[in-house]
């Protein structure tokens, strides 16, 4: 696997992802949709794996379950985030 960070983020990244002992289909789904990837090249984004590093396989098992969710369920996951996001910025949490 190849990170798309500086030298030393991807030294840094390569160290997580060991450390990490992710499955295959863990790696996968980090691979296919989490941040801007070229899946095929098996290139991933190093910024999610630094600002994930500390619970990397819930974040990557959280992928996997996403995106088996129908195309209505996930629009509801996007609501329903937006206006969490929505109302901590204007301070009606």
């Amino acid at each position: 696997m190849k990170f798309n960070g500086t030298p030393r983020q991807n030294k840094w990244a390569q160290a997580i992802i060991e450390a990490q002992n992710l499955s295959d289909g863990q790696i996968d789904n980090l691979l296919r949709y989490a941040g801007p990837t070229m899946y095929v090249q098996r290139i991933m984004d190093v910024s999610v794996v630094i600002d994930h590093r500390q619970n990397l396989g819930a974040y990557a098992d959280s992928l996997g379950d996403f995106l088996s969710l129908s195309p209505a369920e996930k629009h509801a996951v996007a609501i329903a985030a937006a206006d969490a996001v929505r109302a901590i910025a204007t301070g009606r949490r």
